[in-house]
């Protein structure tokens, strides 16, 4: 595993994903012609060899929000994607083992789920289940038999907290105190607290933290500081997605674990996997000397 590092091929991702929300946003022409342009105008201006793609998609999110005055765009799609993921759930979830390795594979399957892909796609690789490309489960296991702590799980899209409870419940009844950690604010499709409350799992996941900030994955410098301090005592973090991959895979922080589907091929270099593989992988610790960083 190395770093995420931007790929050329990742600005024709952004573009397809600012057409994507500016549609979303608004039904009005010249609001849409408006917040295109501005969102347009970052991407060409911030795309370079050292940006974060999903830092950038961050910004413009915001950007389009702000010309819009919608606060939430994606608000009807998690709507729709957390009924279908619930369904999902009940379907495909009592063919799971109710073991770490089980669950884990149901928590991924689970982020099989994307605004960019067809649903019937989504529902044929859900239900061929999940294989792993990178498989950490020893040495994550290793991990929960020390003495138990704070334990981030930092999720992802809305609707996946159906197929992240069970572990979630899993790693708290191993004596962890287990923070399922959600957006501070709208973004893209990523989960929030009234989203969490809307699917009716809010009670069954908390306690909940949330970040403060919203982003698409963590941006730590512009977080809360009361999770930056949650964020410091932690013993173990989970992290979903491709966003959370994306901007701390160059943490290199050993307590880091990622949960995802590599679902483009940048990702998926630098996981090492082919593309649309499963992965649960620890992040490589820091180099000798190596200095802090964030973005």
């Amino acid at each position: 595993m190395r770093p995420m590092a931007i790929r050329p091929e990742c600005f024709a991702c952004l573009e397809r994903l600012i057409e994507l929300t500016v549609e979303l946003a608004s039904q009005d022409p010249e609001v849409r012609h408006q917040a295109h342009q501005a969102a347009r105008r970052r991407l060409d201006r911030e795309f370079g060899l050292e940006a974060i793609p999903a830092a950038i998609a961050t910004r413009f999110h915001l950007d389009i929000q702000q010309i819009s005055g919608n606060p939430d765009p994606f608000l009807p799609r998690k709507t729709a994607e957390t009924a279908y993921l619930a369904d999902m759930h009940r379907r495909l979830a009592p063919a799971c083992e109710d073991d770490l390795d089980g669950l884990l594979r149901l928590a991924a399957l689970g982020n099989a789920i994307d605004f960019f892909r067809d649903q019937a796609e989504v529902t044929r690789e859900m239900q061929g289940g999940v294989e792993f490309g990178i498989a950490d489960i020893a040495a994550f296991q290793r991990e929960l038999e020390a003495p138990p702590g704070l334990l981030l799980f930092l999720a992802d899209n809305a609707g996946e907290q159906f197929f992240d409870q069970p572990l979630v419940a899993h790693l708290r009844r191993r004596g962890w105190r287990v923070l399922y950690v959600i957006k501070g604010g709208a973004i893209q499709n990523d989960i929030t607290r009234a989203d969490l409350a809307a699917s009716g799992l809010q009670e069954a996941l908390e306690p909940l933290a949330d970040t403060g900030a919203a982003t698409v994955g963590l941006h730590l410098a512009g977080a809360d500081p009361a999770f930056q301090e949650l964020y410091a005592a932690a013993g173990l973090i989970v992290a979903k997605g491709m966003g959370h991959f994306e901007t701390m895979s160059h943490l290199r922080d050993p307590r880091l674990w990622f949960l995802l589907q590599a679902k483009c091929r940048p990702v998926a270099q630098a996981l090492g996997v082919d593309r649309n593989s499963f992965v649960f992988a620890r992040s490589p610790g820091r180099s000798p000397g190596a200095g802090d960083q964030d973005d």
